[in-house]
């Protein structure tokens, strides 16, 4: 049907596949004029504002497809999943605190009741707050078209502010990361003006521990880049090493010049650059005491 209305700014077709079989091949035609609704937490407001203005909504939000949570030596959650669904089945696995942290901080009921795995990940914004955790998981996004499947590594799905490697004809499927083991723990760190509000910094920390070694690091942040970052460098310097309040303070300095935050609206380059050291101590001393447990 075509929706026309006083407060969307263009007319479009609205689809709703009852498969997914049928939402690729209608991707596969229309794509290019086309955008996914899941939640809607995003993209409905964009419409409002005139910043897109698609030919075709493809509502995937029915797609029993995309809905799936799948344990065992990896875990897999299916891209149409709601984040109110997900948080106690994360909650019920343990050893996913980061990725449960950055759920909670999103937003109030309403929007935690819409909002979708896949929706946070192909929205493509720097800010985001689950693509970091999912990052130090060294999660991967499978996507499918009519055409092929492939399966990436998060850490290269976004390319830019609202840009990700998703072809038009390309549906985000879901995403999967190996189940932690003993001595794995992780935490997540949020910086905003006002709670729910768009993050001005975070950062989420991955790690193994055998006694005071740390045996593997990852540290990656949201909103101090053109997309969500890898700390390398921090992570290079932790790994092997015992960990002491120096070697954090170290780190935490490898961090701030590892990211390349810009000012705005929200906070300065300088702010930001400052929180994302104080953030990076937080998270790992955090995950540093659950990796005991």
């Amino acid at each position: 049907m075509t929706v026309n209305t006083r407060v969307l700014i263009n007319d479009f077709t609205y689809h709703v596949p009852a498969t997914l079989e049928e939402a690729l091949a209608f991707l596969d035609r229309h794509g290019e004029d086309a955008e996914i609704l899941a939640g809607g937490t995003d993209l409905i407001i964009q419409m409002k504002l005139g910043r897109r203005t698609p030919r075709f909504v493809v509502d995937v939000s029915k797609l029993e497809e995309l809905k799936h949570l799948e344990t065992g030596e990896k875990i897999r959650i299916g891209a149409g999943r709601r984040y109110m669904d997900v948080l106690p089945y994360l909650r019920g696995l343990g050893r996913c605190d980061s990725l449960v942290e950055a759920i909670d901080s999103i937003g109030k009921l309403q929007v935690l009741s819409v909002a979708t795995v896949g929706g946070n990940l192909g929205n493509g914004s720097p800010a985001a707050d689950t693509p970091p955790p999912l990052i130090t998981y060294d999660a991967t996004v499978r996507v499918m078209s009519v055409h092929q499947e492939r399966k990436i590594p998060l850490r290269e799905f976004h390319t830019g502010p609202g840009k990700t490697v998703l072809a038009p004809n390309e549906l985000i499927i879901d995403v999967e990361w190996d189940a932690f083991r003993a001595g794995k723990a992780s935490a997540f760190r949020k910086l905003t003006r006002v709670a729910s509000d768009i993050s001005k910094v975070t950062c989420a920390v991955a790690l193994e521990r055998h006694g005071d070694t740390c045996t593997l690091s990852r540290v990656a942040l949201g909103a101090v880049g053109p997309t969500p970052m890898r700390a390398t460098s921090a992570e290079a310097a932790l790994e092997g090493r015992t960990v002491d309040d120096a070697l954090i303070e170290d780190c935490a300095r490898l961090v701030v010049g590892d990211i390349s935050p810009i000012d705005d609206i929200r906070c300065t380059e300088m702010y930001r650059r400052e929180a994302a050291g104080v953030l990076f101590k937080e998270a790992f001393q955090t995950a540093w005491e659950r990796a005991t447990c």
